[in-house]
């Protein structure tokens, strides 16, 4: 895991500048590889991945029949009982075209969500701060070569960060009630001869 001071600090030093020591320092190296560093996490955590979606959220309307989602929410991935976008904040109907539900008392949805730097798990935080280091290099230099080279150990990372995806997400859905209850209707593998679980089988 990197702490943001040092993600940004690597930043800087792809342009030869020297580290800084606060991570709120204003100096315009320090301001434009934390820009960098902003819009690689966004690039990334837009996607969706194990670590930033919130699955099965309930979320009650308000007082005024809206439906308010959680400030750091990037995408709406799916809602029920009707589908939703996200519009200043709350949710909004593009079929009927309102953000005013007083036929509801709730919805429940699967969000995508932007999180702090230290709840990014580490494999994320290697894509995001190559990713963020190449364009930094190309804006500020103009070096195609060095970015070029970052860019190739970003997508090394990437595909580690998607593995770590698919490992997660397949090891977690067993045991997802939904796929418990199908998988105990679902008829077992004959392997060889008769299965005395079924007449006839």
């Amino acid at each position: 895991m990197y702490t943001e001071l040092e993600t940004v600090n690597y930043i800087i030093a792809q342009t030869g500048n020297l580290p800084i020591d606060d991570i709120n320092d204003t100096l315009p190296e320090s301001v434009a590889a934390k820009l960098r560093l902003n819009e690689a996490k966004v690039t990334c955590l837009k996607r969706g991945w194990w670590f930033n979606e919130d699955l099965g959220v309930k979320i009650e309307t308000d007082v005024d029949d809206k439906i308010p989602f959680p400030a750091n929410t990037m995408k709406v991935v799916r809602a029920s009982p009707c589908f939703l976008l996200i519009r200043s904040g709350f949710a909004y109907d593009p079929y009927e075209q309102t953000d005013t539900f007083p036929e509801l008392d709730s919805v429940t949805v699967d969000l995508t969500m932007m999180l702090d730097w230290d709840d990014i798990p580490s494999s994320a935080q290697d894509y995001i701060r190559l990713l963020a280091a190449a364009k930094h290099v190309l804006i500020e230099l103009e070096d195609e070569k060095k970015h070029d080279r970052l860019m190739q150990e970003a997508g090394v990372a990437y595909a580690a960060m998607n593995k770590d995806d698919i490992q997660v997400k397949q090891r977690n859905v067993a045991y997802n009630p939904k796929f418990i209850q199908t998988r105990g209707r679902v008829r077992p593998r004959q392997i060889s001869g008769v299965n005395p679980n079924y007449p006839g089988g």
